[in-house]
């Protein structure tokens, strides 16, 4: 049976028959402007600001699932000496920058970015067929792997290691699954199958990943005050009196891994 690509799991729907769901994260450029965002947009927007830290002079970067291009306005501004952009995505609609501005939907003019910026409508299952291989130096695979059917979301990570550079970096980030849970027992029905910790670990050793560092993205309140030193604690706690909940859960979140609901994970093509 040929797996579907649909939007979001409806109450209908068998997860096991879905290949991927093209539901985007929320543009938390325009959800700060309106004014009206959650913890969810403070913990995208903070990895992103991550990714472009980690982007370094003349690397060419990969984007899987890249939606919106939400990494190229910050690219934009800060990373002006970067080799290469290049966003992979299933549903071209969805890759708004090619002809607009992430952050105000205007048109984007020529020029406008200050290094190359590509597009490649494909499945990143088999996304080797489509991009240049042995050629990226960083790839960013944020908040997508839960989209797709498990099988594809393994088989990415080897997709992703055929086309990165020797020593190239990958920053991936998913939901943080509990061990006993059912992967398909999801929190979104924008998800098709939530990885265990364990599962990422596996995958991405076997195609080829080494992971050198793995960050909390996001947790309860309760789950990131019972996980920090008294002092720490202490600290957590006189910033809960000023600090509003929506900063202040992705901020301390990236100082736990146990009970994280989001994890953050930094590998090594080897």
């Amino acid at each position: 049976m040929v797996k579907q690509i649909v939007h979001k799991v409806e109450d209908f729907m068998d997860r096991k028959d879905i290949l991927c769901t093209t539901y985007q994260m929320r543009n938390f450029y325009q959800q700060f402007g309106d004014g009206f965002f959650s913890v969810l947009d403070v913990m995208n927007y903070i990895q992103h600001h991550q990714v472009v830290r980690m982007a370094k002079p003349g690397m060419n970067l990969l984007d899987m699932c890249c939606g919106r291009g939400l990494l190229l306005p910050m690219l934009r501004y800060q990373k002006t000496d970067l080799g290469s952009y290049t966003g992979i995505d299933i549903k071209k609609t969805n890759a708004m920058y090619r002809t607009k501005r992430v952050t105000d939907g205007k048109p984007v003019q020529a020029g406008y970015y200050p290094f190359p910026v590509h597009y490649v409508e494909g499945n990143v299952s088999e996304m080797s067929k489509l991009l240049p291989n042995d050629f990226f130096n960083f790839i960013v695979y944020t908040s997508s792997i839960e989209h797709m059917h498990p099988n594809d979301g393994t088989q990415s990570l080897y997709e992703a290691r055929k086309v990165a550079a020797k020593g190239a970096k990958m920053f991936l980030t998913c939901p943080n699954t509990p061990e006993d849970q059912d992967g398909y027992d999801t929190q979104y029905a924008a998800h098709v199958y939530e990885w265990k910790q364990s599962e990422v670990l596996k995958g991405l050793k076997e195609a080829g990943w080494k992971v050198i560092d793995i960050y909390g993205l996001l947790a309860d309140v309760n789950t990131i005050a019972s996980n920090l030193s008294p002092d720490h604690a202490a600290l957590f706690e006189q910033m809960r009196n000023y600090i509003p909940r929506e900063w202040l859960v992705p901020m301390w979140a990236s100082m736990i891994v146990d009970g994280a609901k989001e994890l953050a994970y930094i590998a090594e093509a080897q």
